[in-house]
C-alpha cells in the first residue's frame, strides 16, 4: 500500500475542503481532485507535491490555513499507519511506531531519530528539498501530538533549515524558532511523552498492526462528491452526467449505488443544501442564489430549501444579515462556514436508514474509527450507565443504548472537530453537561407519554441544543473573551444565556441550528431550535416541553459547575418535592461517575 500517497492525498483533500469553506477555491480545484488519485497510487515527486501545496495554500493565505487546518485533518483517511499512530497509548508509544515507519510520512531521506533527557525531547530528521513540504510534515506532527496529549501540547522550539518562521505553524504554535543549517529539529517538554491518550485502544492497535497492509479504496460516495464539485450549477446535476464523469454507463453507476445502499438524490440534495447555506449566509439575495445554483426559478429553489432545512431561504438570509451587522459578530458566520465536515464514520451512521441500524452494524462501523470508539467506551464507563462495559457491544447495546448512539455521535464529532479551537478550559465538561441534560429529562419527566417522533425530536433538542457553545467559545469568535467572562460571572446557565442574548444578540439555540444546517440536518430539529428562542406564550401550563428542555439544560450546566441549591436554580418552576429529589440523586450520581 502507498501509505505516503494516502497521507498526502488526505492533506490535499483537507486543503481543498478548507479552500472551499474559505471561499477561495477556483476552477483549478476540480482539476486538483484528479491529482489525488495519482497521489494515492504514489505517482508523484516531491517537486510536484511542493508545487501543489503552494498552489492550494499560497503564502498570502497560509496564516489563515494554519489556524484551522488541524480541524480538517481526517486521520482515518491518512492510511492505516496514521490511524495506528492516533490509537497509541501516548506520544512515546507513537514515536516507537514512527521510528520504524517514518519513511512513509517524513520521506525516505528523513533518517528520523529521537533524543531525550528528563526535561526535553528532540525529534530530528533530514528534510526534503522543498521547505513547504517540511512545514506540512511538522504541522502534522503537532496535530498528532495534540490529538494524543491534549490541545495544550506545543513544541518549545522549531528548527527548519533556511526558515526563520512559518506562517502555517505560527498560527497554531507559540514555539520559538531557531536557525538550522542541516536537519529539522522539533523540541518539546519530556513530560508530554507519557501523558495518557484519551484515544488509546489496545484492541484497535492490535487490529491495525495485523491489517496494516490491507488495501483501502476511495469510497464511491467520495468520488461522487468529487464529481459534484466539478460544476457551478449543482441543481442541474443529473445521474447520467455523473456516470459519464466517472467513465461508466448510467445503469452500471446506479447498480453500484444500490450495492452500496447509497441514495443519489439524497447526496445531491445535501450538496445543493450546503451551497445554498453558504450563499444565503454570505448575504446573497434569494433570487441570485437560485440562479447561481442552477434552479429554474426562485420558487423551486425556496421549495427545495425549506423542504430540506425546515426554515425558509429568506429566514436564513435574515439571520445572516442580523449576525453580520449586530455588534461586529459577523465572524460567527465565518466560523460556521469554516466548520469541518463530520468524520466519515459518523456521517455514514447518520445517513444509514433507521431500519438498518443493528447492534452488529453499528459496532462494525465504530470499530473502524478509533477516535469515535474511544469516546463511546469512555462515556459508557460512567457509573450512571451501569457497570463498566468490557467491549464495544456492551457499551452500545447495554450502557448507552443503540437508539441513542446517533445522537451521541454528533456530540462526539463536535468535541473531536472543535476542541483544538475552543477557548473554554474544560471541553469535556460541556459535552458531559449535554449528556446529563438528556439523563435528567429521562429521570424526571420520562419519554413514556411521547410518541416515537416526539421522543426523537426532544432527545435531539436536549443533546444538540447547546452545541453552539463551541461557536461562541471558538478562537475565531470575536466575543469569545466576553463570553468567557459572562460564563464566570453568571449565577446560572439560564442567566448566562440571557446575558449572551442581551450583550451580543445571540440566542444559543438558534445559533446551534447554523451548525446543524452546515452538517446537513433537516427540517424539524431546526424549526424547534428556533422555537426555543421564543417565550412559551402559545403553550399552556407550567411544564411545556420547551420549558422542560430549558430546565434540564439549566440544571445540568449549573449544578455541574457551580455549588447552587437546586431550589434556587429552579426559580419560578413548580417542580414537586419528589422531582427535586430525583434531580438531586441523578446529579449526585453523575458527579460521582465523572470524578
Amino acid at each position: 500500500m502507498q501509505y505516503q500517497g494516502l497521507f498526502w492525498s488526505a492533506i490535499i483533500r483537507a486543503l481543498l475542503s478548507q479552500r472551499r469553506d474559505l471561499g477561495i477555491s477556483d476552477e483549478r480545484d476540480a482539476t486538483f481532485l484528479e491529482t489525488v488519485n495519482q497521489l494515492e497510487q504514489g505517482q508523484f515527486s516531491e517537486a510536484v507535491l511542493a508545487k501543489l501545496l503552494l498552489t492550494l495554500c499560497p503564502q498570502a493565505h497560509q496564516a489563515q490555513f494554519g489556524r484551522s487546518l488541524i480541524g480538517y485533518f481526517d486521520f482515518n483517511k491518512m492510511s492505516n499507519l496514521v490511524v495506528l499512530l492516533t490509537a497509541s497509548k501516548h506520544i512515546d508509544d507513537a514515536l516507537h511506531v514512527l521510528g520504524k515507519q517514518y519513511k512513509h510520512i517524513l520521506g525516505s531521506q528523513a533518517d528520523f531519530s529521537v533524543t531525550a533527557n528528563s526535561d526535553t525531547t528532540v525529534l530530528e530528521f533530514v528534510p526534503g528539498q522543498h521547505t513547504i513540504v517540511s512545514e506540512f510534515r511538522c504541522y502534522f506532527l503537532l496535530a498528532l501530538f495534540r490529538h494524543l496529549a491534549g490541545r495544550k501540547f506545543d513544541f518549545t522550539t522549531i528548527e527548519i533549515p533556511h526558515l526563520k518562521h512559518s506562517r502555517l505553524l505560527d498560527e497554531l504554535s507559540q514555539s520559538k524558532w531557531k536557525t538550522s543549517k542541516g536537519t529539522i529539529k522539533l523540541a518539546f517538554e519530556t513530560k508530554w511523552c507519557r501523558q495518557p491518550s484519551f484515544y488509546f485502544s489496545l484492541s484497535i492497535k492490535k487490529m491495525l498492526q495485523a491489517t496494516l497492509e490491507t488495501n483501502e479504496e476511495t469510497p464511491l460516495k467520495q468520488r461522487v462528491k468529487e464529481v459534484f464539485q466539478r460544476t457551478a450549477y449543482p441543481a442541474k446535476i443529473r445521474s447520467e452526467w455523473v456516470a459519464r464523469q466517472l467513465g461508466q454507463s448510467e445503469s452500471a453507476f446506479r447498480r453500484q449505488l444500490r450495492q452500496g445502499s447509497i441514495s443519489f438524490s439524497g447526496m445531491l440534495k445535501e450538496h445543493i443544501h450546503d451551497n445554498s447555506c453558504h450563499l444565503l449566509l454570505s448575504g446573497v439575495k434569494t433570487d441570485d442564489a437560485a440562479e447561481q445554483l442552477g434552479f429554474s426559478d426562485r420558487r423551486s429553489f425556496e421549495r427545495s430549501f425549506k423542504e430540506h432545512a425546515g426554515i425558509s431561504a429568506g429566514q436564513l438570509r435574515q439571520l445572516g444579515n442580523r449576525l453580520r451587522f449586530q455588534k461586529g459578530n459577523s465572524n460567527l458566520i465565518d466560523v460556521v462556514e469554516n466548520l469541518p465536515p463530520l468524520p466519515h464514520s459518523i456521517q455514514t451512521l447518520l445517513d444509514t436508514d433507521e431500519d438498518n441500524i443493528t447492534l452488529e452494524y453499528v459496532v462494525s462501523l465504530i470499530e473502524k474509527d478509533p477516535i469515535f470508539q474511544a469516546h463511546v467506551m469512555s462515556k459508557a464507563s460512567r457509573a450512571i450507565y451501569g457497570s463498566p462495559p468490557k467491549n464495544l457491544e456492551q457499551a452500545i447495546g447495554r450502557n448507552l443504548g443503540i437508539g441513542n448512539i446517533r445522537h451521541l455521535a454528533v456530540i462526539f464529532a463536535a468535541q473531536q472537530l472543535l476542541s483544538a479551537q475552543c477557548r473554554f478550559g474544560d471541553v469535556s465538561f460541556l459535552t458531559d453537561a449535554m449528556l446529563l441534560s438528556a439523563t435528567l429529562f429521562q429521570q424526571v419527566f420520562s419519554f413514556r407519554s411521547l410518541n416515537e417522533d416526539q421522543t426523537e425530536q426532544i432527545k435531539q433538542l436536549l443533546l444538540f441544543g447547546t452545541l453552539s457553545l463551541f461557536l461562541i467559545f471558538h478562537d475565531e469568535c470575536l466575543f469569545a473573551d466576553g463570553a468567557l467572562t459572562v460564563w464566570d460571572e453568571a449565577q446560572t446557565f439560564e442567566d448566562f444565556l440571557q446575558q449572551i442574548n442581551d450583550k451580543y444578540g445571540i440566542c444559543l439555540y438558534g445559533a446551534t441550528s447554523l451548525m446543524l444546517l452546515r452538517w446537513g440536518f433537516q427540517s424539524a430539529v431546526n424549526q424547534q431550535l428556533w422555537k426555543l428562542c421564543q417565550p412559551d406564550d402559545n403553550e399552556t401550563g407550567s411544564h411545556s416541553w420547551s420549558e422542560k428542555i430549558k430546565l434540564c439544560h439549566n440544571v445540568a450546566f449549573t449544578a455541574s459547575s457551580r455549588e447552587q441549591n437546586l431550589e434556587a436554580i429552579q426559580g419560578t418552576t413548580s417542580l414537586t418535592a419528589s422531582q427535586i429529589e430525583i434531580l438531586e440523586e441523578t446529579i449526585s450520581k453523575w458527579n460521582r461517575s465523572v470524578a
